[in-house]
């Protein structure tokens, strides 16, 4: 018997049904005769799996999250399930280190007792229609039923440098370990963001199937929610969130003489094709985090980064993602187009500029107070960092944040913009005060408009 794969719990599933791993979908009849379910002859209560791990990369995150394309086979019809849309939520970049704390809880598990084929089945492989078979019945059949909850807190940990990064996720793996961190927890984190020259930030997010929805805002409260969450989904809270499938080729086949020898092949380049998939996604993601922050970056040359050359580099990536996600799923449903795809990331990862090495030594900081801090757009939606200030600051190592750049949203139904829209009128540290090198200075902006008009 092969390996047995658990995956989502989604309308329609049903134990007995076949089901076509590939597509993702469930047949519509039956393939199992009396599909009748019974408990293990275990004791009663239950099962509860607990883990908190570091992980980064978009592999090893969906891992984390059950979701590994060679264990549920994410790589096709699933794509579309709260739980994939949740990790994609999580817009995995190589600048990010993420603390995952997970929770299975297992109330009762089910699985059919002695399977066997119906006739309709058996009589489609007797005649050697495998390819009807596998049209009406999938490759796999659903043997097993999960139902209780799981639980699932991100905690998304961005930072220019790599050692606060992973201190600040072991500070938070420690908090989940220990109460007394856990009560600090939020304030020791907002304190370091406070002092941090990489733009620290900590995002977190939070999936649940089963139990009571409630929104947890702070670090500590997701901690203690996934420590109560066995009660969570007890009795009438818990929720069928997880099925089981098993092959075919575990049971008393006619002849045995079902071929999967396409099934492997497909498996096998769905596989391939679904890793290059999110590295392509993750390479955009990148390209997203850059433009942002052009001012910490330059290329290996020493030239400062050129976004219009960014911009044309991410759209040649979403077009290899629409491409991918295209051949996936025709491979999934016809196994003769099934080819391994021949681009690579690091095709365009060797081009991307790089951070900016810290000058050693303290710098003097200049006067910012008067200045643009930004160039808008023709028509005001959005702004770019002024390039002679970025300039300016680089050549001293330091960089700079806006404060406050919701001042410069645009109201389309408020009043014309000002002329001295973005420029500078505030700032920390002072000019003519010494800094370290790589420090961030901070700086406010003169609004767009005096009035930005009704929210809409």
């Amino acid at each position: 018997m092969g390996q047995q794969l658990k995956i989502p719990f989604v309308s329609g599933m049903k134990v007995g049904l076949g089901f076509d791993l590939l597509t993702g979908s469930p047949s519509s009849a039956r393939v199992i005769v009396n599909p009748q379910a019974s408990p293990p002859q275990t004791g009663g209560g239950q099962t509860v799996t607990t883990t908190f791990r570091l992980v980064q990369g978009t592999h090893s995150l969906q891992e984390a999250l059950g979701l590994s394309a060679a264990v549920s086979g994410s790589y096709a019809g699933f794509s579309a399930t709260a739980k994939m849309q949740f990790a994609n939520q999580c817009a995995v970049t190589q600048y990010c280190l993420y603390a995952v704390l997970a929770v299975e809880v297992i109330n009762s598990c089910v699985t059919v007792d002695a399977p066997a084929l119906v006739p309709d089945a058996t009589d489609l492989l007797t005649t050697g229609k495998t390819d009807i078979f596998r049209e009406r019945f999938g490759n796999r059949y659903i043997s097993g039923l999960k139902s209780g909850g799981e639980y699932y807190a991100v905690y998304r940990v961005q930072s220019f440098d790599e050692q606060e990064r992973t201190d600040v996720a072991a500070q938070i793996s420690a908090s989940f370990h220990n109460p007394a961190l856990r009560a600090n927890l939020n304030a020791a984190v907002e304190s370091t963001k406070s002092t941090s020259r990489n733009e620290l930030n900590v995002n977190v997010f939070v999936y649940s199937a089963g139990g009571i929805s409630e929104t947890e805002t702070e670090l500590s409260e997701m901690i203690e929610k996934a420590h109560k969450f066995p009660n969570l989904v007890s009795g009438g809270q818990a929720i069928p969130y997880q099925v089981l499938l098993d092959e075919y080729n575990g049971l008393k086949l006619p002849g045995d003489n079902l071929n999967f020898f396409d099934q492997e092949q497909q498996t096998e380049c769905l596989l391939f094709n679904s890793r290059l998939l999110n590295d392509f996604t993750t390479l955009v993601n990148d390209i997203d985090f850059i433009r942002k922050h052009l001012d910490r970056f330059h290329n290996p040359d020493g030239s400062p980064p050129d976004d219009v050359a960014l911009q044309q580099a991410r759209q040649q990536c979403l077009a290899i993602v629409d491409q991918l996600t295209r051949a996936i799923s025709d491979c999934t449903r016809d196994a003769s187009t099934c080819v391994h795809f021949t681009q690579s990331p690091e095709d365009f990862t060797n081009r991307l500029p790089i951070l900016r090495e810290p000058r050693p030594g303290l710098q003097r900081v200049p006067r910012l107070i008067g200045t643009k801090a930004v160039a808008f757009s023709r028509i005001f939606d959005e702004f770019t960092k002024n390039r002679v200030v970025v300039d300016l600051l680089g050549e001293r190592g330091l960089y700079f944040i806006i404060d406050n750049p919701e001042d410069l949203d645009f109201g389309f139904w408020g009043s014309p913009p000002l002329p001295d829209a973005g420029t500078i009128i505030g700032q920390t540290p002072a000019d003519g005060t010494f800094v370290p090198a790589g420090s961030v200075l901070h700086v406010r902006v003169s609004p767009l408009q005096e009035n930005f008009g009704p929210e809409v």
